[in-house]
């Protein structure tokens, strides 16, 4: 198993995780909704420092890839780039809708499908379905509060509210305040919001025992940014000059 830096900026926090053969080494979080950029390296820095490592030993960095906060997506991957620079590792990017799934079927006591639900920090929601196993079962998007708990209510055919999807996610407490039904028919599984880093670190390594992965780095989308939805701020189509 490689020596596995995970950055996860994505979100509500700011999280750091070294894992080496299947153990953690040391994780590092502040809640944080901005400022990502300022906190992120220094708590890389800190971290290798406690646990006796290089960064420049690293084999592999992992980094959630979105969706989630334009500018905390930006400042993870451009730190994943780096680090992968300096040490010579490759760089692999991780759905963060992924990475939660994974760390819901972990501690989810339930053997239902998992419904997904990151906050937008707009009215609508990020949201993806997964099999209790944390594997992907429908594609990541967009959706607004009714849309959403009707997609629940469908997700069983039978609509037997005992089947229904467990919740995860930093915006599944807000879903439910929105909600006037049973509560029992919406579970949340207890302790995930923002991906864990140490999720995003098992993920990577999975992604780079896949075709996709070559000793020369990973295929270059894995480290786009995943948005869903447009930027607010655009350019205008003529690029902003004047008309004559």
């Amino acid at each position: 198993m490689p020596l596995t830096l995970a950055l996860e900026t994505s979100g509500d926090a700011c999280a750091a995780a070294l894992v080496a053969d299947g153990e953690v080494l040391g994780v590092r979080q502040v809640e944080m909704s901005r400022g990502h950029a300022e906190v992120l390296v220094p708590m890389v820095q800190d971290l290798a420092r406690e646990a006796d490592v290089a960064l420049t030993a690293l084999d592999l960095i992992g980094v959630t890839r979105g969706p989630g906060s334009f500018t905390g997506l930006r400042t993870g991957i451009a730190a994943a780039r780096g680090f992968a620079i300096a040490s010579g590792a490759p760089a692999v990017g991780v759905s963060s809708l992924l990475a939660v799934a994974r760390g819901a079927a972990r501690v989810s006591l339930e053997p239902r499908p998992i419904l997904c639900i990151l906050d937008t920090r707009r009215a609508d929601y990020f949201a993806q379905t997964f099999d209790q196993t944390g594997m992907a079962t429908g594609e990541p998007g967009v959706m607004g509060v009714e849309d959403l708990l009707s997609l629940i209510g469908s997700l069983h055919p039978e609509r037997r509210p005992e089947l229904h999807p467990v919740l995860a996610g930093n915006a599944v407490s807000r879903l439910l305040s929105a909600y006037d039904g049973d509560p029992d028919t919406l579970r949340r599984v207890p302790g995930t919001g923002s991906p864990d880093p140490v999720d995003v670190a098992a993920l990577a390594e999975a992604i780079l025992c896949k075709p996709v992965f070559s000793r020369e780095g990973v295929a270059q989308d894995t480290l786009s940014p995943l948005y869903l939805r447009a930027p607010e701020a655009q350019l205008p189509a003529n690029g902003g000059r004047l008309k004559r």
